[in-house]
């Protein structure tokens, strides 16, 4: 090969129809120094890019054990990597078989031929001068023969002999698979296979006959999924079914939607309507747009079946919130699987974010039991982002780069899933300030996908936008968020807005901000509330330093609006810009409320994430100094009732006690069901008055909604007792036991803790035997009599207390009889 090339000093094109053996001539062109990455192109080819990108995806990791890039993208993209990395990885061969039906890739490989990496090309003949750009080695039939000397060399002891050799070769005109396939014949055996970028094959009409089902077999045995699907399809569709388990995903990664929707258009009869096949139609439909021809079959199937996992894919995708919850809940119940987990999860987390949280951590542990690596990578990017929803940004940036080393240590393929994930781990980094690395990663990242990538590039933009604001870059922020709006649905317009916003405030030019905001605003306030809320935060953000009076109104309905169902970031940035406004109009003490009421949410930004959710540190330094440390509030409520809060006493409400008591009960927060069966015996009066409570201790202390919660820290008495008795400083518990906790209270939840507290603390004490502990004990219950009975059994004849024991015992005894 080398000889025949002039040395590689040049492009080598192989004008071969296959009969001059062209495919030996490039296996031999790879050395261990020199790696073959091999594809080959077919018919249709050209017009998609993604399919030559999975090609081209594949042939790195046969020559080089190592993913450079993965599935999903197109081929522009799995050149401009190799670009540049060849430098650290190279030299390479890199061979383009059928390279008629891919001219476009001829030509970028072209570009890459420098003398260390070669390019060869394969074609049955001359490709157009456009593919051809540059000098090339062209060897057609009469170069690519094999000569008399080199087949007797190759084969010295054939068995024809050498006058027989050279006849052969004399009727297959030198070419190598006549020359081959008469030996064959000659001998008795079959024609030898090819090589090819698979591994061996034979050509055409050279082919050995299998049955069909041994073919599928061996295929499904190699993993050789878009072969053995089309042949299940065409000769054995019972098997369709089975066979998607592994050929589903193997379709979906690479992004062969297309593909996949005309395979599994054209199984009929039973089987094309079965949950499997169904399912993974369904799926690559709603990726090539086809949805509205599958959906009534889908409809039809889930009427008369379970399906449970197209269940949830369908009500997933496909329905309204209530709807959708029933379903997804449904198919859950049906099967817990890490498809069903994991809508069921993201459902919830539309409504409940923080109650979403164990849900999906049961999806993520489900698909490491039960699912594959990309069910994994998945779930954990659903639950890492519900983290982020909730503002616990170190637990998102934990699990986003948990589920990034799942993707890159399975060699999974779906590119674009892990741009998802890099771009959320990336939001979260910014937003705890943990920027190590960061803009090395997102110049790299924006450099590689700028090249035939546009769709993903638009998964970064406005992450690169947020990324040049911290950086001290507005100018370049403003840019890619204005780009970043561009083409986007009108509804879409006031989400983008409050991004276009904040970069104008950085460069002071509100006026201009203030129009963006209220263009937006025009644009989508009839829309739907998920829509609108976003362009009343736009507004007030705009308003808050021109206007502070009129934007405080718009930025408390934002807070509202972000705040059930919760999402921190955008929160903290409603209450942040209401603070603002607040602290412009002289209010210090309705500002320094306003974000004590966010302040849980801003515990893990960064300063990075407060310049983000903020606005200019000029203006907002007054605002996030408002954060003082936490507050702890005060619970002394064992044998007394004071509320300590701010450094103040506070005057509190029976009712409100109780409330608060069965809030610090459980941080993780109530659901308003669950706290109005905890406070009321009555359940007709419950709800109503529970919401009346609520907003006046609100006024008291901060509150949050949906879950119901404390958001300050607590120091609660009983917190305290219960704590000691668990980690056995009994005599500590014991002194500081003040009494019963709110011993008038009927409350459900109440009385069932304190006669808790109370029997643990009891227990404890009869059980440590300390007569001591058992008088002081008998004196706080007062009218125990099996506490006074064993202090008194337990204190010496001459102790000072033993007769005042007596006397209790003898007088409990008397009550009780």
């Amino acid at each position: 090969m080398a000889a025949r090339s002039g040395a590689f000093a040049h492009p080598v094109c192989l004008w071969d129809d296959g009969r001059a053996g062209g495919a030996f001539f490039i296996e031999a062109a790879g050395t261990p120094a020199r790696p073959l990455i091999w594809l080959e192109a077919t018919e249709g080819d050209s017009a998609q890019a993604h399919l030559l990108g999975n090609k081209l995806a594949e042939a790195v990791y046969r020559a080089l054990g190592a993913q450079l890039f993965g599935y999903g993208m197109p081929w522009t993209y799995g050149v401009e990597v190799l670009r540049r990395c060849v430098d650290r990885l190279g030299p390479w061969v890199l061979a383009l078989g059928g390279a008629q039906h891919a001219p476009e890739l001829a030509r970028a490989l072209l570009a890459l031929h420098d003398g260390q990496t070669v390019t060869v090309l394969q074609a049955p003949g001359p490709l157009s001068p456009a593919a051809l750009y540059r000098q090339v080695s062209a060897l057609g039939p009469a170069e690519l023969a094999v000569r008399p000397a080199e087949l007797l060399a190759w084969f010295p002891q054939a068995p024809p002999g050498r006058a027989a050799l050279l006849e052969l070769h004399a009727k297959g005109e030198g070419l190598l698979r006549p020359v081959l396939a008469a030996m064959a014949g000659h001998l008795g055996v079959p024609v030898p296979p090819e090589p090819s970028p698979d591994g061996p094959r034979f050509a055409p009409g050279e082919e050995v006959q299998v049955e069909p089902g041994r073919l599928l077999d061996a295929l499904i045995q190699r993993g050789r999924w878009p072969e053995a699907l089309p042949l299940a399809v065409r000769l054995e569709p019972q098997r369709v079914p089975s066979l998607l388990a592994q050929a589903g995903p193997y379709f979906h990664e690479r992004g062969l939607h297309h593909r996949l929707y005309e395979l599994l258009g054209t199984v009929d009869g039973e089987v094309a309507d079965t949950e499997s096949v169904l399912r993974w139609l369904y799926s690559a439909a709603l990726r090539t747009g086809a949805v509205r021809t599958v959906q009534p079959r889908v409809i039809a199937h889930l009427a008369a079946h379970e399906a449970p996992e197209l269940r949830a894919l369908y009500a997933g995708t496909a329905l309204k919130l209530d709807a959708r919850r029933r379903e997804v809940e449904r198919a859950a119940g049906a099967a817990r699987t890490p498809l069903t987990l994991y809508y069921q999860g993201l459902t919830l987390a539309e409504e409940e974010p923080t109650a979403a949280l164990p849900l999906l951590r049961e999806a993520v542990d489900c698909a490491e039991r039960d699912g594959t690596p990309h069910e994994i990578v998945r779930n954990a990017q659903a639950l890492a982002a519900t983290y982020t929803q909730t503002g616990q940004y170190i637990h998102a940036l934990h699990w986003t780069g948990y589920a990034l080393r799942q993707y890159d240590n399975n060699r999974l393929g779906d590119w674009q899933r892990r741009l998802a994930v890099l771009n959320e781990w990336t939001y979260t980094s910014l937003l705890s300030g943990r920027l190590d690395g960061l803009a090395g990663i997102l110049a790299e990242a924006e450099a590689q996908l700028a090249t035939g990538a546009a769709q993903v590039l638009s998964l970064f933009t406005t992450t690169l936008a947020d990324h040049a604001l911290v950086s001290g870059d507005p100018v370049r922020a403003l840019h890619a968020y204005e780009q970043a709006r561009q083409g986007q649905p009108r509804t879409h317009q006031g989400w983008h807005s409050t991004q276009v916003v904040r970069a104008l405030l950085e460069l002071d030019r509100p006026e201009q901000a203030l129009r963006e905001a209220e263009e937006a605003y025009a644009l989508t306030q009839h829309e739907a509330h998920t829509y609108a809320r976003w362009s009343t935060l736009a507004l007030g953000m705009a308003q808050a330093a021109l206007a502070p009076q009129q934007a405080a109104p718009l930025l408390e309905d934002a807070l509202r609006a972000f705040e059930q169902p919760l999402k921190a970031d955008t929160l903290v940035r409603a209450a942040a810009y209401l603070a603002c406004a607040q602290l412009s109009l002289g209010a210090a003490d309705q500002a320094r409320a306003t974000m004590g009421r966010v302040e849980p949410l801003t515990r893990e930004l960064g300063d990075s994430g407060r310049l983000l959710l903020g606005g200019p540190a000029r203006h907002f330094a007054p605002v996030w100094n408002l954060l003082a440390p936490p507050r702890t509030l005060g619970l002394q409520l064992l044998g007394a009732a004071e509320v300590r809060w701010a450094e103040q006493s506070l005057k509190v409400q029976p009712r409100h006690l109780e409330m608060l008591v069965l809030l610090s009960l459980s941080p993780e927060g109530l659901s308003g069901e669950r706290f109005a069966t905890l406070l009321y015996r009555d359940e007709g009066v419950a709800r109503s008055s529970l919401k009346a409570g609520l907003s006046r201790l609100r006024d008291l202390v901060p509150v949050a909604s949906q879950p119901y919660r404390l958001l300050v820290p607590v120091s609660a008495d009983y917190l305290e007792v219960m704590a000691l008795l668990q980690a056995g400083r009994v005599p500590e518990a014991l002194r500081r036991y003040g009494g019963p906790l709110l011993p008038a209270s009927d409350a459900p939840g109440i009385v069932e803790y304190r006669e808790l507290l109370q029997e643990s603390l009891r227990q404890a004490v009869l059980g440590w035997r300390d007569p001591a502990l058992l008088d002081e004990l008998a004196v706080k219950l007062h009218d125990d009599l099996e506490v006074w009975e064993a202090a008194l059994a337990r204190l010496d004849e001459d102790h000072p207390r033993r007769a005042l024991a007596a006397s209790r015992v003898r007088q409990l005894r008397a009550a009780y009889a």
